[in-house]
């Protein structure tokens, strides 16, 4: 039994056992962890997603311009100000100067209940302090401003989320809540649950006493500065996760972890969690055996049918799940390999997979032309794009609880 992997060298592609993938392609750094997490400035969004904090994009006009697209996506555009700073201007050090009139600008407008300036690269490179100006507006004004800075060459022992989270936790600590409310959190940075969700539904269901609020949602920065006085918090993927372990530490508001799952053991490990949290039994079963009849109806059409997965950091989760289920997963394309994937390349190996693992920067063009024809369906973006003949199946980047994420693959695969 093997899984195989190719790794483009200077020459020609090299064909690797997967139990020798992660020794012989070192990508887990934590430098392409931080190019990954910065997502092309998409972090702007998370910065926003709490009403009242307004951000002030400083940095060329090129930067400053990616990021009021992804704003406007989300419609958040009002509360982003961008601050482009020219190369002379930079050359000269009048920058600093000029962000400094702007910030006071903001302040005394009275309309921001904190500010995040969101520095990109140019300034990190240059080592530029922003204390001095940051400190003369706060004690001014009484308005917290926040420097965050972005990208994998800030200088740094943590992910981009992981101090934008930071910045949200002081940001509380400066509100000084007191009090409690039975509010439930879910915390996370994907964004607000579908209506159809079957996590709002058995909240909804089971806390008919209490209130639900989602950070990505937040009604108002009140509802914001509350978050310390809730009664739970669900944390719903790794900054949600974050966020939670610093409102846990400083206010003791337990929290549980209910990340998207794709393996049956952790969807049950979720449900269980869940319950236990909310103080109920719930009998699931009826959702298994629902699950693997799908599952057993859909490999049954699917039958010497090949299948390509490549959905980006969990190509191999699911590559797993679809294996067990029954599935002939014959290539996975991935990204990186990470902490996450080798538990599920052991797994894969363990039950005898037999599928081929192409990293998606070193798929040549001839082989893209010819080694890929006999798949029938492909999963993800990143399959579908050398798959071309193959079925596209695309899926879903928003949050999907239990068995949801699998089920919605399954039912698009027949």
């Amino acid at each position: 039994m093997s899984c195989a992997g190719y790794k483009q060298g200077s020459h020609s592609i090299e064909k690797i056992n997967l139990s020798a993938v992660t020794d012989t392609i070192p990508l887990d750094s934590f430098f392409d962890r931080g190019i990954a997490d910065d997502d092309c400035g998409e972090l702007v969004n998370l910065a926003l997603a709490v009403p009242g904090i307004d951000v002030v994009a400083a940095g060329p006009a090129s930067c400053s311009r990616v990021l009021y697209f992804r704003a406007a996506k989300k419609s958040l555009q009002e509360r982003l100000f961008l601050h482009p700073i020219s190369s002379n201007d930079f050359t000269a050090g009048n920058h600093l100067q000029n962000l400094e009139e702007s910030l006071t600008d903001l302040a005394a407008s009275r309309r921001s209940r904190a500010i995040i300036v969101y520095v990109t690269c140019a300034d990190i490179l240059a080592g530029t302090d922003f204390a001095s100006i940051t400190g003369r507006v706060e004690s001014k004004y009484g308005i917290p401003v926040k420097v965050f800075e972005r990208g994998p060459l800030s200088r740094r022992r943590t992910l981009p989320k992981e101090r934008l989270c930071d910045i949200f936790i002081d940001l509380l600590q400066r509100g000084n809540r007191s009090g409690s409310n039975n509010c439930i959190h879910l915390l996370g940075d994907a964004g607000k649950l579908a209506e159809t969700s079957g996590l709002r539904k058995m909240l909804m269901h089971y806390c008919s006493d209490g209130e639900i609020r989602e950070f990505a949602a937040l009604g108002s920065y009140e509802q914001f500065e509350e978050m310390t006085t809730g009664k739970l918090n669900i944390a719903l993927d790794r900054f949600g996760y974050d966020l939670a372990v610093g409102i846990q530490k400083n206010w003791n508001i337990p929290f549980i972890f209910l990340p998207a799952c794709y393996n049956m053991k952790e969807i049950k490990g979720s449900y269980g969690a869940l319950m236990k949290a909310l103080h109920t039994t719930w009998d699931f079963s009826q959702d298994s055996k629902a699950y693997h009849q799908l599952a057993a109806q859909t490999a049954a059409t699917l039958a010497g049918k090949q299948i390509a997965v490549g959905i980006g950091a969990r190509s191999f989760e699911l590559a797993y799940a679809l294996t067990l289920a029954g599935f002939s997963v014959s290539t996975i394309f991935a990204d990186i390999v990470n902490k996450n994937d080798r538990a599920y390349i052991n797994a894969l190996l363990a039950i005898g997979s037999q599928a081929q693992v192409y990293l998606i920067s070193n798929v040549t063009g001839e082989t893209q032309a010819g080694g890929f024809a006999e798949i029938d369906v492909a999963i993800g973006e990143k399959a579908a794009f050398y798959c071309a003949k193959a079925k596209e199946i695309l899926v879903s980047a928003d949050y999907r609880f239990g068995y949801e994420g699998i089920t919605e693959i399954m039912e698009a695969m027949r």
